[in-house]
């Protein structure tokens, strides 16, 4: 029987940090432990299509006269002895590709290739050219400074960037988004078919196994990392580690004292947390080996103690170079025998630290980024894309000595704006079953959500963009609200019918300001400013997609008199 010819096949292309001027250097970048722990080690120089490169290739295997390591559990379940011997083999292809250096790992052949050897940001700056901002799938994501918090958001059949809810993702470090492009074509791609991409670390796709058009697969995927970014993935870059490194310095002396201390004295300042490129892999994970300096210590878990134990046996000073230099390795077994993954120590520990200045920084993955720093520059960036969407809807201009509830009926009188008043009228439903919430003052033309408010300070204003979620929220929970709220429009609106099958999909905050000026970022309260973004995440993350406007109302000018 013939041999299958495999075409493609999924991969995960990482790309060096540095760049080699010959093949013969691959070997210096490789995990020498690793490479130890090799049976039938073979590697030597190999040339893919026009491409120089390295093949190493072996097997990881269990020890002679030692079990798999599920092999004592089941043991001592049945009562007597189940024994296999596991054999794990491992390539690792190493290419230089028009001065880059990229490796492509098979089976278990990614142990052999150490995390620092790795371009940290190169996965994810192919994601940021190359994804459908509208398919995305999955966004991995750490917010600095909020003690190893980890985010995975999963949409499994795609959706837009904003449904993951990043409407202040400035403030977070992505590792890693996944979701289809059309952006690229591949050797093997399908012009009518969009290529999956999960960018982090590396880069998992389709590649083609044939060697020329492999290299051409390569050389496509560095030719869109030349390309502009897509503006709605920009914030996944947004945060930089700092490269000042006085301050870098300044911020290590500061981390290395706290390393003396206790977990009570240092636990607002240190938190023991996942790597990044470990923690969708960590459930699989049974034992760790510690290995700083000279000790080399086993647990079966990492938290702030037992960082800070190892780092009593250390000497002062050098404390933080030695998690910097130290390793850390992660096993599916108890005995240590079956590897995960290993990163450097500094990686497990994060840390916060203020400078006098009112500067704020945290170290992830053993860098240091300074943490809102840009925060009022970026509030104000998107406040002005939330007053800048355009809009046909008309609202009439606000007469002197109007309250609000005389706008509102005011507004509904004239054929030809075509309101209904729903003002101060609740919808109940199973949770607001007593006065039941105010589903807008105001049902537009197209049956936008209308909330209207006369605003001299934040809090009216605070108060109106949280009625609006709660609105949204009611009828998109509810079947029984949603019903009521059709018969409430049917009865205020003289016989106007919803669809049967009527969500909210717009909200627009009518506002008239103290003087009746126009509503912008440099006008609108500042509280009123972070209470309209928040109103923005959680409007923007319902159900169904909810458009948001911003409305400035103008005061009518005082009639003339005859005299």
């Amino acid at each position: 029987m013939a041999e299958k010819v495999v075409r493609t096949r999924q991969v995960t292309l990482h790309r060096l940090r540095h760049r080699l001027k010959s093949a013969d250097e691959f070997f210096d970048v490789l995990d020498h432990e690793q490479l130890d722990e090799l049976e039938d080690l073979d590697f030597g120089p190999v040339t893919v299509a026009d491409c120089s490169g390295l093949w190493v290739q072996g097997s990881f295997r269990t020890k002679a006269g030692e079990s798999a390591e599920w092999c004592a559990a089941a043991s001592r379940t049945l009562g007597y002895t189940v024994h296999f011997a596991d054999t794990h083999s491992a390539g690792l292809l190493q290419l230089i590709v028009d001065e880059a250096a990229y490796a492509i790992a098979y089976g278990q052949g990614y142990r052999l290739l150490p995390g620092e050897a790795k371009d940290h940001r190169f996965g994810l700056e192919f994601a940021i050219r190359a994804l459908d901002p509208t398919h995305v799938h999955k966004l991995m994501r750490r917010r600095p400074g909020a003690r190893g918090r980890t985010e995975v958001t999963l949409m499994p059949n795609g959706s837009a960037i904003w449904a993951f809810d990043v409407a202040d993702a400035y403030a977070d470090l992505v590792g890693s988004a996944s979701g289809k492009s059309q952006a690229i074509q591949l050797s093997r791609s399908r012009p009518t078919q969009a290529t999956s991409v999960d960018g982090g670390v590396g880069l998992q796709i389709r590649l083609a196994t044939d060697p020329v058009e492999l290299v051409s697969d390569i050389r496509t995927i560095a030719g869109i990392l030349s390309r502009e970014r897509r503006p709605e993935l920009e914030f996944i870059d947004r945060i930089r580690p700092i490269r000042d490194t006085e301050l870098v310095d300044r911020l290590d002396d500061e981390i290395d004292q706290l390393l003396s201390g206790t977990p009570d004295e240092v636990s607002l300042r240190l938190s023991a947390v996942v790597p990044m490129d470990l923690a969708e892999r960590i459930e699989d994970v049974r034992a760790f080996k510690v290995r700083l300096e000279k000790s080399n210590r086993t647990y079966d878990e990492i938290t702030l103690d037992v960082l800070l134990n190892q780092a009593k046996v250390l000497r002062e000073g050098p404390r933080l170079q030695a998690f910097r230099d130290g390793r850390v390795y992660a096993f599916k077994d108890e005995a240590c025998t079956h590897p995960v993954g290993s990163s450097k120590a500094i990686q497990w520990l994060e840390a916060t630290a203020a400078l006098p200045e009112d500067r704020h920084f945290a170290m992830v993955d053993g860098r240091w980024y300074e943490i809102d720093a840009d925060y009022r520059v970026r509030l104000r960036q998107r406040v002005h894309e939330l007053l800048e969407v355009a809009s046909d809807l008309k609202l009439r201009a606000w007469r002197a000595g109007e309250t609000e509830r005389d706008y509102n009926e005011n507004s509904a009188l004239d054929p030809d704006l075509g309101l209904v008043c729903l003002d101060r009228h609740g919808v109940k439903d199973e949770f607001h079953h007593k006065w039941g919430f105010e589903a807008c003052d105001l049902l537009g033309p197209d049956n936008q959500l209308i909330h209207v408010k006369q605003a001299t300070s934040s809090s009216p204003l605070s108060h109106l963009f949280s009625q609006a979620c709660v609105a949204v929220q009611g009828l998109e929970g509810s079947v029984e609200a949603r019903q009521r709220f059709r018969e409430l429009v049917r009865q205020q609106g003289r016989g106007r019918e919803l669809p049967g099958d009527f969500v909210p999909t717009k909200v627009v905050f009518g506002i008239l300001l103290k003087k009746g000026e126009a509503v912008t970022s440099s006008t609108l309260f500042p509280f009123a400013q972070v209470a309209l973004v928040q109103a923005a995440r959680v409007l923007q993350s319902a159900r169904v997609p909810i458009d948001i406007e911003v409305r400035g109302i103008e005061r009518a000018s005082a009639p003339q008199s005859d005299g």
